[in-house]
């Protein structure tokens, strides 16, 4: 009876550390699952497959996707979090309440803000927990270009969570441009959600864009099932294009 308990002790702590080990610890196997034939998701596919751990594939794609098979990427420009503070306040409303102009504490004011804006701030201690990139590209297929941020919330993969939305801005009103950023809010499957929900639900989820054959697409990697969901926008309508499931599987030393 001593060693049923003492095995099932050791196996509870084991599957607890297991759990506790960071995602680049793992080196799995990325299967295609939707879009096999489609050539804009055999492209990603190789090109994905290069890369030896996920972290790689979906955290630090600037270091290390090789831009090749056709696929290239927007050249993205960090801003300066001080400069742009009133933008990341209304940023950080929107993928928090679903309302960039909603009432908040430790946001409207201004010393306890600028405080937060230091914390997440690259120091020599610490890594920067927020990164705002911004570019200007047609996203939606539309033949306009659009100014576009991504989002760098938390330490991927590192942190206890983490998100990296995508929004469009009004760039008259230096603001999230809502209509427009709706096709891009993919973090719930379910129909006639409600924006707040789909606002709110970006957390786990890392958002990326990349060009293939004169169009954009942009991808969403889903930290709760572990897969990639490629997309494509035309006009108002989003369509997912392809898909595919990481295997983790620890590495053998």
């Amino acid at each position: 009876m001593k060693k049923k308990i003492l095995s099932f002790m050791f196996f509870v702590v084991f599957f607890v550390v297991v759990l506790a080990l960071p995602y680049s610890v793992f080196a799995g196997e990325l299967s295609l699952i939707k879009g096999k034939g489609v050539p804009v998701c055999e492209a990603h596919y190789k090109n994905l497959k290069e890369l030896k751990f996920l972290k790689y594939m979906v955290c630090e794609r600037d270091k290390y996707y090789p831009e090749q098979n056709g696929i290239t990427r927007p050249k993205w420009k960090e801003l300066d979090l001080r400069k742009n503070k009133e933008l990341v306040k209304k940023i950080e409303k929107f993928f928090q309440t679903g309302d960039q102009l909603a009432k908040s504490v430790d946001f409207d004011d201004e010393k306890q803000f600028d405080k937060l804006i230091e914390r997440w701030i690259k120091s020599e201690k610490f890594p920067a927990s927020r990164i705002l990139y911004v570019t200007e590209i047609d996203i939606n297929n539309d033949h306009k270009v659009e100014k576009i941020v991504l989002y760098s919330q938390a330490l991927c993969m590192e942190s206890h969570w983490y998100a990296r939305p995508l929004a469009i801005l009004d760039k008259d009103k230096n603001q999230i441009d809502v209509e427009k950023t709706m096709p891009l809010l993919q973090n719930v499957g379910l129909a006639n959600t409600d924006l707040k929900t789909k606002a709110i639900e970006s957390i786990y989820r890392l958002y990326d864009v990349f060009f293939y054959e004169n169009k954009t697409y942009f991808d969403k990697w889903n930290a709760y099932d572990l897969t990639l969901s490629v997309y494509n926008q035309s006009k108002d309508k989003t369509k997912e294009v392809c898909k595919y499931k990481y295997i983790e599987k620890p590495i053998k030393k």
